[in-house]
């Protein structure tokens, strides 16, 4: 699977939602950026030295396509919409079968085109120190992003009744 074809799942997934099942998704998405907004103020010495120190080396030379899941995507056009026609932008660069820089980057050098408080699981979590300070944030907010795949999941699952009796007209 590429990106592209991750992010229009993504959109489609969205745009099938009932409105109710919108609120819910919207509400799993903002307790996502709030774990990583305790995340990212509890990690700010590890964040500041991959900045500085290693100036960003986990974003180059990576295969995107393991590091960004339809429900980061998800994640991203929840909470930072307005991003979508940058995104797709990007996803034009997309080179497959290929490691590379990562195409997120403004200019292919940097920094990041999402917001900091709104970014992929694997690139929230990841850090190039010790992360030992911070494993409480870290576990909290995969368990939202946890939260957040198992509505996907059973978003896409039909109803018992309608999988199991749905010719019978019960």
């Amino acid at each position: 699977m590429n990106l592209q074809y991750k992010f229009k799942q993504a959109t489609r997934f969205i745009n099938d939602l009932r409105p109710e099942e919108y609120r819910t998704l919207k509400n799993i998405c903002k307790e996502i950026q709030g774990a990583e907004n305790k995340l990212r103020i509890s990690a700010e010495d590890l964040l500041q030295r991959c900045y500085t120190a290693c100036e960003g080396l986990c974003c180059r030379n990576l295969d995107l396509d393991a590091v960004i899941s339809k429900e980061d995507f998800v994640y991203l056009l929840i909470n930072a919409g307005e991003l979508r026609d940058t995104i797709a932008a990007c996803l034009q660069n997309e080179v497959a079968f290929f490691t590379f820089d990562c195409i997120f980057l403004k200019n292919g050098s940097g920094p990041c085109i999402f917001p900091p408080d709104v970014r992929p699981l694997t690139c929230l979590v990841t850090f190039c120190d010790d992360e030992t300070s911070v494993k409480k944030e870290i576990a909290q907010v995969k368990k939202k992003f946890l939260k957040l795949y198992w509505f996907i999941l059973f978003r896409r699952i039909p109803p018992a009744r309608k999988l199991f009796f749905g010719s019978l007209n019960i």
